[in-house]
């Protein structure tokens, strides 16, 4: 790699993590009644319906723990919103987080 590549290389990684150190990103866990094994309810449409929304870096549903783990960008997500579609288009109860 010549010195202009790797300029754009070093460029490129320090606005990554500038703009992720930027980013209010935040954990949050979610107990999930009614998932299934398969199917609406199962945990791979729980997690796809959870990873379209804007904001969201990654998710995890799991059938044998009952919940569901959303990493997002607190500024950029409505949770109640996507809680609320979660519900709807899966047919899963999730327990919303507590004021504090």
């Amino acid at each position: 790699m010549g010195n202009w590549q790797h300029f754009l290389v070093g460029v490129t990684v320090l606005f990554a993590a500038a703009t992720a150190a930027a980013a209010d990103v935040t954990e949050l866990t979610l107990k999930a009644e009614g998932m299934t094994p398969t199917g609406c309810s199962g945990p791979p449409a729980v997690q796809m319906t959870v990873q379209g929304f804007p904001g969201v870096h990654r998710a995890d549903a799991s059938l044998e723990r009952g919940e569901v783990t959303i990493v997002y960008e607190a500024d950029q997500l409505d949770l109640e919103k996507l809680i609320d579609t979660v519900e709807r288009m899966c047919l899963v109860t999730l327990t919303r987080p507590r004021a504090r």
